[in-house]
């Protein structure tokens, strides 16, 4: 029976016992069409278990979240007539907060009437969107990579808006090998081109820690660099915007702004390798600008 055959049989029994099936893409072996689909069952995403900086989710009528839909409006004026759909946020250094702008844009987006979101975990070294959403990581990004499991079996239906989730997984022993290879470059390629309406948001690791998203970068449509201000020095982001030549930057991303925390009453803690940790205040700051 071949792999379509299966496919189909496969929608037919589930419809039989009435669970859900979503359409999503899959990466074709050269010479071998691919009919993708995988079980959605039950949102993964429990909201009181998801992260209280996760703003667009936790307090969707705070001033935090409401910054998050301006860049949201930003992000989707700069590139939807364009098709630029696939977006890497990254930052020079650890602790930043690129993965909470990250699941705080992709949850905004999420809840557009007109777009779905895929949020990629593509920091193989230290997942963190798992972590913010209250999911179990499981196997992902990097099981996929290495051919152990087909794209449907990894894809999450979070059940917030209409955004799925692809988490990194295992950490594996050769990230920048499995980030910058073949499979990756079609893997992307396919994501783009099959669903116009749909946004690609990946979640990269640092740029001045690893060569991980010098990888990614020259297949992304554009980039958003997160600054966190009063941590983020001069000298680190001349050098990661040095090692960002050529790439299409959409902008910048500012983190805990005083005078807006002064004026909202928001401000927030992020450790990188650790569940963020919350201040007194329940929320947290995110400023935006692209230029």
């Amino acid at each position: 029976m071949s792999r379509i055959e299966q496919a189909l049989e496969k929608a037919v029994r589930m419809r039989e016992t009435g669970r859900e099936i979503i359409s999503e893409p899959v990466v074709p072996s050269p010479g071998r069409e691919e009919t993708p689909i995988f079980e959605a069952g039950e949102p993964a995403v429990d909201p009181a278990k998801v992260d209280g900086h996760i703003v667009s989710i936790t307090d969707p009528h705070s001033s935090a979240a409401e910054q998050y839909r301006k860049l949201r409006a930003r992000i989707l004026g700069s590139t939807a007539k364009a098709l630029h759909n696939v977006i890497m946020i990254t930052s020079s250094d650890m602790g930043e907060g690129k993965s909470l702008s990250a699941v705080n844009l992709a949850a905004s987006l999420a809840n557009e009437i007109d777009y779905t979101v895929l949020l990629v975990d593509a920091d193989l070294r230290n997942p963190s969107v798992h972590k913010y959403l209250g999911m179990d990581n499981g196997k992902g990004l990097s099981e996929y990579l290495q051919g152990q499991v087909g794209l449907s079996d990894v894809l999450v239906r979070t059940g917030i808006g209409k955004l799925v989730v692809l988490t990194a997984g295992t950490p594996p022993e050769n990230p920048s090998e499995l980030l910058s290879s073949e499979r990756m470059k079609m893997l992307i390629k396919e994501l783009k081109t099959r669903y116009k309406d749909r946004y690609i948001i990946f979640d990269s690791s640092p740029l001045l820690v690893t060569a991980d998203p010098i990888a990614l970068g020259s297949l992304m449509d554009g980039i958003l660099f997160v600054i966190q201000e009063g941590r983020t020095s001069q000298k680190a982001v001349m050098q990661a915007l040095s090692l960002m030549k050529g790439w299409n930057i959409l902008g910048a991303v500012f983190n805990n702004v005083p005078e807006y925390l002064e004026k909202d009453k928001y401000s927030y803690y992020y450790r990188s390798g650790r569940q963020p940790e919350q201040n007194k205040s329940r929320g947290n700051g995110g400023i935006t600008n692209l230029g």
